[in-house]
């Protein structure tokens, strides 16, 4: 009964849907084509033969929906892939990668929609990445037979909460999943009390990812230009971690003369805003712009610029997660493997705490708990090249472990 009001109330608000969506397209979040196919107002040409969706909302997900949509191509060459993502920037980023699958936006949770999605697609199968949960889409893949598996799954506390809360309708839809495999201990709980049946720990599939490319010219002239500094990045940083950072490094430099700090925000559009506060600070920096560079005095680079993350993890003698100093629950920390790069992160890494433990185990990395645990790190790592050394060669060896583990898992499901 709940889910029949769920849908009707869909359908009754889908016009003041649309119309957030169009708002969304005069801040540049969405764009013409995006919203003309959430809302399939227009379609790509369906193939002949059976059809997997995946889905992956985000770039994290997206990457991790890539890596399962290859070992399907892998272990059945002529399988079709429907793959799906939410934002503009993870499809720009898929859509480059000239992948032998149908690349569309994610339908919007409508009724009417997903109604319509099924009928036209009618997909043989739906894997879905990490934490999307969608009660139309989950209740019309049931409907028609469709079988519905969750991979790399998590769900937070702050979310199981929610969810709990209205557990009267969220059973309804959690029960719909035919599979569900986690990547740490304390989802399994959650997404059992929620009222998924069939439930599995995995290894992370993050850890099967592809190596981060970097233009090698770029990184010759920045070598060239930076090769008497101490390079630091902090990498997909949100609000308040800039000002930490340029703390850090005020208080670093009076020991360590010669630092250079790069800055990679998560969300390019909040640039200016980090700008105006280091001009404010009367902080001298340079904004990396898609055209080489040249470094005089500045002690800071803003990168505005997306895709880039190879480059500055190259450049840089340690890495900083962003999103571990703040209430965002971390980054993908696996992505700094290979680069030469010892690794750190804030106290809030609960998006990838299993993935954090096995870090902290293998001694391939540092966790810190403010600002002052920070600079003494830093100073610790920067002053001990054996220690950065042996801390990125263990962090290499774990990756490679556990990515030989999680390519066996998950090739033994998706042939069953």
């Amino acid at each position: 009964m709940l889910m029949k009001i769920y849908r009707l109330f869909s359908d009754i608000f889908s016009l003041l849907i649309f119309f957030f969506f169009l708002v969304r397209l005069t801040i540049s979040k969405e764009k013409i084509d995006s919203i003309l196919e959430k809302f399939l107002l227009r379609c790509k040409k369906r193939p002949v033969g059976n059809l997997v969706w995946i889905n992956g909302v985000s770039i994290g997900e997206a990457k991790t929906g890539l890596i399962i949509a290859d070992q399907i191509k892998r272990i059945n060459p002529g399988s079709q892939i429907l793959f799906s993502t939410s934002t503009i920037t993870s499809y720009n980023l898929i859509s480059k990668m000239n992948k032998d699958y149908i690349l569309i936006y994610s339908p919007i949770d409508i009724n009417f929609v997903i109604k319509k999605f099924i009928k036209y697609w009618k997909p043989s199968s739906a894997i879905f990445i990490e934490s999307e949960i969608w009660p139309n889409i989950f209740y019309h893949l049931k409907k028609n037979s469709i079988k519905l598996t969750l991979f790399n799954a998590r769900i937070s506390r702050k979310s199981f909460f929610k969810w709990d809360k209205i557990s009267f309708f969220s059973k309804q839809v959690f029960e719909l999943i035919d599979g569900c495999f986690v990547q740490d201990n304390e989802s399994i709980n959650r997404f059992a009390k929620l009222g998924v049946k069939k439930i599995k720990k995995i290894e992370n599939l993050k850890f099967l990812s592809e190596e981060l490319t970097f233009d090698k010219n770029k990184f010759l002239s920045f070598k060239n230009q930076l090769k008497n500094k101490r390079v630091v990045t902090l990498f997909s940083s949100h609000e308040n971690e800039e000002e930490i950072f340029l703390e850090c490094h005020n208080i670093l430099s009076k020991k360590i003369n010669n630092l250079f700090f790069i800055i990679i925000p998560r969300h390019i559009n909040r640039v200016k805003r980090i700008t105006q506060e280091f001009t404010k600070k009367k902080q001298s920096f340079l904004l990396q712009t898609k055209g080489l560079i040249k470094i005089k005095k500045e002690k800071f680079m803003i990168v505005d610029t997306f895709g880039e993350l190879g480059l500055f993890f190259k450049l840089s003698e340690v890495v900083i997660v962003g999103g571990s100093f703040c209430n965002k629950g971390g980054h993908n920390p696996i992505e700094t493997r290979n680069f030469g790069c010892s690794l750190i992160f804030g106290p809030n890494m609960e998006n990838f705490k299993d993935i954090r433990n096995k870090i902290l185990k293998s001694k391939a990395g540092f966790e810190v708990k403010n600002l002052n645990q920070l600079i003494k790190q830093l100073s610790k790592i920067l002053e001990n090249k054996k220690l950065n050394i042996q801390t990125h060669k263990n962090f290499n060896r774990l990756c490679k472990v556990q990515s030989e583990k999680s390519k066996s898992i998950l090739s033994s499901i998706l042939k069953c």
